[in-house]
């Protein structure tokens, strides 16, 4: 089965928040479509960060459920965040309302399914699981980055960030083994990020990961790994305009040219399993 993945979509940076609704919907739809590969899977896992706005993460949602047989997707730490007075105001400052909002408004969509401690689905004899997966926050260092530095000590809400992470652990301990793991945040073998100074505030503590596959996000890069127990790691991050474009390398390209090629890019990607 051919499976696309993508992550941190941060839509509501590539299509700002508009007050006209129509407007905003179909743009949001237009760059959406942008995204599709040319030979699309058959399912699509979505690991996290859709949109700072729920209506808009619905919008994506939606978009998708029309273009694939399946939709799976974990919530990523900016999908609980609450930008703004109004959203404190709506959420009645609490993070965990902004997430049951959302999931209120996609019990339409069928073919679409959202992926949370860790419980197993099976979609064509395919086992697949997957949470946010929370960073424990253990040393001193990385109490300090969350607390003076990470957005999200400030914009998440009476959500209990090491409480979550060991709920999941908890969870993760007697999940069985599955085909495809969905984790916001990506295991702790990728020790690439440590230039962050806090490496567990972008990594997890998964050292036994249960799956042949595993699809990431978070850390807004584009390559695919290979653990030393033979399990593919994937991560896809469209990431924040500017670093889509340097996705491309500027001594190839002209400003113009990479403008140009940014807006044809087709950036979902895709891997087998059998």
């Amino acid at each position: 089965m051919k499976v696309d993945y993508i992550s941190d979509l941060h839509l509501d940076f590539h299509i700002r928040h508009n007050g006209n609704y129509g407007k905003w919907e179909n743009k949001t739809h237009l760059f959406l479509e942008k995204l599709l590969p040319d030979n699309k899977g058959e399912v699509l896992v979505i690991a996290g960060d859709l949109s700072h706005y729920n209506i808009q993460s619905k919008w994506c949602l939606e978009y998708f459920s029309k273009q694939y047989e399946h939709v799976f997707f974990v919530m990523g730490n900016h999908d609980y965040y609450l930008i703004s007075g109004g959203q404190n105001k709506k959420y009645k400052n609490n993070s965990i309302n902004r997430e049951f909002e959302l999931m209120k408004l996609i019990p339409s969509l069928n073919n679409v399914t959202h992926l949370y401690d860790f419980e197993e689905f099976s979609y064509n004899r395919i086992k697949i699981a997957g949470s946010t997966l929370w960073y424990p926050l253990q040393e001193q260092k990385d109490i300090d980055f969350f607390n003076n530095i990470s957005n999200d000590s400030k914009l998440i809400k009476k959500l209990d960030v090491v409480a979550e992470h060991s709920y999941e652990t908890f969870k993760y301990e007697y999940m069985e083994e599955v085909d495809i793991l969905v984790t916001h945040v990506p295991p702790d073998i990728l020790q690439s990020h440590i230039k962050y100074d806090s490496t567990s505030c972008y990594l997890n503590e998964l050292e036994n990961i249960k799956a042949k596959h595993v699809v990431t996000g978070h850390v807004h890069e584009q390559n695919k790994y290979y653990n030393t127990d033979g399990t593919n790691i994937y991560i896809n991050a469209l990431g924040y305009p500017n670093e889509w474009l340097n996705h491309m390398n500027p001594l190839e390209y002209s400003k113009e040219e990479r403008m140009k090629f940014a807006l044809e890019w087709n950036v979902i990607k895709s891997f087998e399993v059998k």
